[in-house]
């Protein structure tokens, strides 16, 4: 992508379950946090923060004091509101506490489709459009993490995500016979990046020693 997503950028990362979303969000703030000295904030909605840090571990990307994480937990204890408290309200309200009070360069969010099963809508479009920049003007770059099935070409759930976010990274899983077997392979594609002279082709994808890299030839 010619250097990669562009500073204050809001980025989708798109692909089915176990296409490895959230190993690579947390991936790219837990690298650029090591290399940078950027701060970031992942906001996991579905796995505590334990479960979440076993996970990475294990793909050797081990606790890094530049990456925080908020859990799903830890965020029902600072939003309030009764059975069905604003959820998009009261998380960018917490998103502008912790930057204000320690501050962050990048943020994940995995993932809007739990944070949507948490939400009382009533103008989704409208309420969705306003959630985006309430992010925006936080002023820093941002990941949403969105489930998207295999033979799925749209992006969010109600049609207006992938509008509003400058990029879509699209992870793909694909069937291929090796000798007698099956495998499904990982390929990314860059579907959108505004500002960016991008290829519109899907590479294979690759991770060792928590490392992502894409093979070309």
């Amino acid at each position: 992508m010619g250097g990669g997503v562009p500073g204050r950028s809001i980025a989708m990362i798109c692909g089915p379950a176990g296409s490895l979303k959230t190993t690579l969000a947390y991936s790219v703030l837990y690298h650029n946090a090591r290399t940078s000295r950027l701060k970031g904030l992942f906001i996991s909605m579905e796995q505590g923060r334990e479960s979440l840090l076993a996970h990475m571990e294990a793909f050797g990307l081990g606790p890094d004091p530049g990456v925080a994480i908020v859990d799903v937990a830890a965020l029902r204890q600072a939003i309030k509101g009764g059975e069905r408290p604003d959820w998009l309200g009261g998380l960018t309200a917490q998103l502008r506490r912790y930057r204000d009070e320690v501050g962050f360069d990048l943020l994940a969010l995995d993932s809007l489709d739990a944070l949507y099963a948490l939400t009382t809508f009533t103008n989704p479009r409208n309420e969705i459009f306003h959630f985006v920049e309430e992010l925006r003007a936080l002023g820093g770059t941002a990941f949403l993490l969105v489930e998207s099935p295999r033979d799925q070409a749209r992006f969010g759930q109600h049609g207006v995500e992938e509008f509003l976010a400058d990029g879509i990274l699209h992870l793909r899983l694909k069937e291929a016979d090796v000798g007698p077997s099956t495998t499904v392979r990982r390929y990314l594609g860059v579907v959108k990046m505004r500002g960016v002279n991008h290829p519109m082709d899907y590479y294979p994808l690759v991770v060792e020693k928590g490392r992502f890299a894409i093979v070309t030839k």
